[in-house]
């Protein structure tokens, strides 16, 4: 439940503003009209589609969200081409669980003086000539146009110059805030410009735009809710009594609370298991970084996640490690089986309450928030 007068933002009390409120009107008025119906049909124009995105960077919710991407894109007998960082990698997780098979896996363009070096050097420019043949671009992620990641609009629009340039048609899904930066304003209105239609995960977003002026919005579920259609299958095999936890980069501002909840269970025969949600975009770290974090050599990255894994080893010894990345099945079945979860990612939240596993979630920035809203008003 959300308190109507104060909410908790990077471990701060802050009174909740006039956008919040509206928002409150805004999920009651579509739930009065009928509106917060889950959709799984998309009106994507063109049959070659490019998917860009932050993919192959080992990060558990993205892979998610593209994988539910191209379930539903592949229904529609779409051919897909994904631009990632790490194609390989990428197309080794997806094919246990898709036909890869009509799917080209396109390097990323370079964004700077090495990385386009670099791109000459290893020949990826021969790739340009997959840009001829989409019809399509979709700009797909979790919250992807926001002030509250510094290098977005920097990021995105060095990947989207080829929609431009070549005169494709553009879509964008998943969350998107109104910017404040002047700058950043200018960008925005630019991509709305070339934008045929916006499809938001959350109300606020559409409610926002479309106060904005942009017409073309509506709201459609976070694509990671369409990788499984029987999600509530799964089933407690295992007599293991055990709590999920994950803390990412912000879990400065929540460690000790999350030190506080394990103490609730410590002599209660609990076993911990650290989900690093985000592992990381290095194949190969530096040994010395894994002993001093005491980390095991078969996860490999060092980023993210895994920042403050020492720090609770040191209190809670019994802490064990959970991957993700061998088989999204076995996952989520183990996931399944937790008594509750634990994170401060958006990621290991949504796909916990998805499959009905309680779940406890710090809100370290304001997505968070309004996919719990999302959560409580949809499923």
């Amino acid at each position: 439940m959300i308190n109507l007068n104060f909410i908790y933002i990077f471990g701060m009390k802050k009174q909740l503003d006039l956008e919040m409120i509206a928002s409150f009107f805004i999920i009651s008025m579509f739930k009065w009209y009928g509106l917060m119906k889950i959709q799984d049909q998309l009106e994507i124009q063109g049959k070659n589609i490019l998917l860009l995105g932050m993919w192959g960077l080992q990060n558990f919710w993205d892979e998610l969200i593209l994988l539910g991407n191209i379930k539903l894109l592949q229904k529609q007998k779409k051919n897909l081409f994904i631009v990632s960082q790490n194609g390989k990698r990428l197309k080794q997780f997806l094919e246990k669980e898709v036909d890869c098979s009509n799917i080209v896996f396109i390097d990323e363009l370079p964004r700077g003086f090495k990385s386009f070096f670099r791109y000459l050097k290893e020949g990826n420019f021969k790739q340009l000539k997959y840009f001829f043949q989409i019809d399509t671009i979709i700009l797909w992620g979790g919250e992807i146009l926001t002030e509250e990641t510094k290098t977005a609009y920097y990021y995105w629009l060095n990947s989207l110059w080829p929609c431009l340039f070549f005169r494709k048609k553009f879509y964008i899904m998943g969350g998107v805030q109104i910017p404040q930066k002047r700058f950043n304003k200018f960008l925005f209105n630019w991509i709305l410009k070339h934008t045929e239609h916006l499809y938001c995960r959350d109300f606020d977003c559409v409610n926002n735009l479309k106060q904005y002026g942009f017409s073309k919005v509506s709201f459609f579920m976070d694509t990671s809710y369409f990788v499984r259609k029987d999600r509530k299958k799964y089933k407690k095999t295992s007599k293991e009594k055990y709590l999920v936890i994950n803390i990412n980069k912000n879990g400065i501002h929540f460690l000790e609370e999350l030190k506080k909840t394990l103490k609730q269970y410590e002599n209660q025969g609990y076993t911990y298991y650290f989900v690093p949600v985000a592992n990381g975009g290095n194949d190969t770290p530096d040994p010395k970084i894994l002993q001093e974090r005491m980390i095991p050599a078969f996860l490999k990255d060092t980023e993210n996640d895994l920042t403050y894994l020492p720090e609770l080893q040191k209190e809670f010894p019994q802490i064990k490690i959970a991957s993700w990345t061998d088989s999204l099945e076995k996952f989520l079945q183990f996931l399944w089986g937790a008594e509750q979860v634990i994170s401060a990612r958006l990621h290991l939240f949504l796909i916990s309450s998805f499959i009905g596993i309680p779940t406890i979630v710090y809100p370290y920035q304001r997505k968070i928030l309004k996919m719990q809203k999302v959560i409580s008003e949809v499923l």
